[in-house]
């Protein structure tokens, strides 16, 4: 009669078998995000300064007094942010493995066709919105370039 249930040359194999997966699994790396593009990260900078320097203007050289922030006033640099925004959506979508990108990409231009319309249809934009309006894409391109610097990090990890 055997006194042991385990067959001990046999449950050390398997042992041993599953010391090797652990320890290739855990030295392998799977990266699903797609590489920096530094192209990407200037132009998320540069459209960033343009809405930032777009409100600022308006806050600091208009008033609501006398149509100072009528919309036909703004339209121009409205066309040329919004050209940008779709540029750099067009780049996110291209690119695979880039949901989380893409979409903070569309929520910016949701919003900023939004903003324009709501400007558009008020003909005004009080001190208050405009400051809102300023903080929200603030935060959303900062959004962009943490998610672009994050693939940055993921290619080239620190040492």
């Amino acid at each position: 009669m055997k006194t042991s249930i385990i067959n001990k040359p046999r449950y050390i194999q398997i042992m041993f078998l599953a010391l090797i997966v652990l320890l290739l699994g855990t030295s392998c790396r799977v990266t699903l995000i797609p590489p920096y593009d530094d192209s990407i990260a200037q132009q998320i900078d540069q459209t960033s300064k343009q809405v930032d320097k777009f409100y600022l203007t308006m806050l600091e050289l208009s008033t609501t007094n006398n149509n100072g922030r009528a919309f036909e006033h703004f339209v121009l640099q409205y066309v040329d942010i919004e050209v940008e925004l779709n540029s750099l959506l067009s780049k996110n979508k291209v690119r695979p493995l880039n949901q989380n990108s893409t979409r903070i990409c569309e929520i910016t231009l949701e919003l900023w066709v939004k903003y324009k319309e709501e400007h558009k249809k008020d003909n005004t934009l009080s001190d208050g919105l405009v400051k809102l309006n300023r903080k929200t894409f603030s935060d959303l391109f900062y959004a962009m370039q943490v998610a672009e610097e994050g693939k940055n990090i993921a290619g080239n990890p620190p040492k």
